[in-house]
């Protein structure tokens, strides 16, 4: 054998091997983002499931229910006073709630009254409902008040409900002028927590 024939052989021995290795390192390689790949499918797919987990189902109410369903945040009028005002729903309070001013309690015939704004200003106009009861409520703070209590007829979802129990409590540090609680949804509604104005406005 010659020495040209020599080289020769040696070269395509080289050739073969180099060869065979980045076979070898493309294999791996693509072995290795195929797990990538089935990696983030199972990663892709969990995240679809979460999402579908998370995602709030509308609350189903049987056929013929006159119940009303109600979101987070709804509008409320006071019937008397034709003055619509933006409400929370929470099923997690008592009794419901109505943030007022100009809070001043006096007599008529004997009867205990309060007086009373929705409005802040100084000369805003002024209510005066005769006084339910006096009663102690634990606020958000945690701090115990004691509230006047009076009896609203309130229009939601324009069904008037008469004779609705409000204390009057200073809101004015909260997102909603009222509060509804469950001594009004009781019988008469259930909440969608994930849905807002579900009766309509802004």
């Amino acid at each position: 054998m010659t020495r040209h024939d020599e080289l020769k052989q040696r070269l395509e021995s080289m050739e073969a091997s180099l060869a065979g290795k980045f076979e070898a390192s493309c294999d791996a390689r693509l072995a290795e983002l195929g797990t990538q790949i089935k990696q983030f499918e199972k990663v892709k797919e969990t995240t679809k499931v979460v999402e579908r987990c998370t995602t709030a189902k509308p609350v189903a109410v049987a056929a013929g229910s006159t119940k009303l369903i109600l979101g987070e945040v709804e509008k409320i009028t006071l019937a008397k006073e034709s003055m619509t005002l933006t409400a929370r729903v929470d099923t997690g309070a008592d009794t419901s709630s109505l943030g007022v001013y100009h809070l001043q309690p006096f007599e008529r015939n004997g009867d205990d009254w309060i007086r009373f704004s929705l409005n802040k200003k100084k000369d805003a106009e002024t209510i005066e409902y005769p006084v339910f009861d006096q009663v102690r409520v634990k606020a958000s703070n945690s701090i115990t008040e004691e509230r006047y209590e009076i009896k609203l007829d309130i229009r939601v979802g324009g069904q008037v409900y008469r004779k609705q129990l409000f204390n009057l409590s200073d809101r004015t540090n909260l997102d909603y002028q009222v509060l509804l609680g469950r001594s009004f949804l009781r019988d008469i509604a259930v909440v969608d927590v994930s849905q807002k104005m579900l009766l309509g406005g802004k």
